[in-house]
């Protein structure tokens, strides 16, 4: 399911009025057991203004669904690093599964109960507060959080109220600068070597250095036009699924079957499904003649050759 929802997101990236492709996405995702793109899907199908409200709310519903699992997840992960000693990591990875659901507070304690351990009391207080602000009076927990939180800010309390000595006012030190060596001369100056010396070396100067900005543009346009008949082809694969679809609401006369869609939504569904095909013709036209110019231009590309004196005889340079 995960390779259906990469074809959905590349049918949105060619068509990004279709909504739907996102909804499809997260759907594949989340059945292929890809939680975390699935989550990322949803969120960016919730963000459309055009969401079709019924998939909007089914999506919600998932997606609560969904972080809760990613939730439980990381907080087994964190379960197994406390066992094997690593309260650090356990309480870093009990904050993750608070973040992923915020709406489950439990992880929230745990992290502060290791972070009393770690002695990072200021981390502490502030994930005890904060659970303590999510659950209701009487919650189990709260009695635990709030009797731990006293205890810290007793402490807290405590130590700011002991009074500090006087910092002893620290020395100026004035340090000299070291005396730099003196900087290094340039190097010297190299005059270039005569034509002479580079044709005795069968190395010959030659024009054309169009040839290289000529090639450069012909496989520019070649890769252009790949990739426009590489999203005509995928677009062409989501239009006649979805004819497919729709053919399949017909009775036998060729009229749609009314129990299953109306005339209105049928009638809607195949202008989008046209509208696809049009694109697909379009992007397929451009996409070969974008193709055709750059094979042309890389066929047309001139090569320069020249034949170089050499003391033993004659050689043969070129570039292409």
């Amino acid at each position: 399911m995960t390779k259906a929802a990469g074809l959905y997101r590349d049918a949105f990236q060619i068509d990004a009025t279709e909504s739907a492709y996102l909804y499809g996405a997260a759907r594949a995702a989340h059945t292929g057991h890809d939680l975390p793109h699935a989550a990322q899907d949803y969120e960016a199908f919730l963000a459309r203004p055009d969401a079709e409200p019924a998939r909007a709310q089914k999506a919600k519903a998932y997606l609560v669904a969904l972080r809760a699992e990613l939730s439980t997840q990381k907080a087994t992960e964190a379960e197994q690093a406390v066992a094997g000693g690593d309260n650090l990591l356990g309480a870093t990875l009990y904050l993750e599964a608070w973040r992923i659901a915020p709406d489950q507070p439990e992880p929230l304690l745990k992290a502060a109960l290791l972070e009393r351990k770690l002695t990072n009391k200021s981390a502490a207080i502030e994930h005890l507060k904060r659970y303590i602000e999510m659950v209701p009076a009487g919650a189990p927990g709260r009695g635990t959080a709030e009797t731990l939180l006293a205890e810290l800010t007793g402490v807290a309390q405590e130590k700011s109220v002991a009074a500090k000595p006087a910092a002893a006012p620290k020395s100026v030190v004035v340090v000299a600068p070291k005396p730099q060596p003196p900087a290094a001369p340039p190097p010297p100056k190299v005059a270039p070597a005569p034509a002479a010396a580079l044709v005795d070396a069968g190395v010959a100067s030659q024009p054309g250095g169009g040839t290289s900005s000529r090639k450069v543009v012909g496989w520019t346009v070649l890769g252009v036009g790949g990739a426009a008949l590489i999203g005509a082809g995928i677009l062409a694969i989501v239009a006649s699924g979805q004819q497919s679809t729709l053919d399949g609401n017909l009775l036998p006369d060729g009229n749609f079957d009314g129990r299953k869609i109306s005339v209105a939504d049928a009638a809607s569904a195949q202008s989008g499904i046209n509208a696809k095909w049009t694109g697909v013709v379009v992007a397929s036209g451009a996409g070969a003649a974008a193709v055709g110019v750059g094979v042309w231009l890389l066929a047309t590309a001139r090569a320069d050759v020249a034949i170089v004196p050499r003391a033993d005889g004659f050689s043969l340079a070129g570039r292409f």
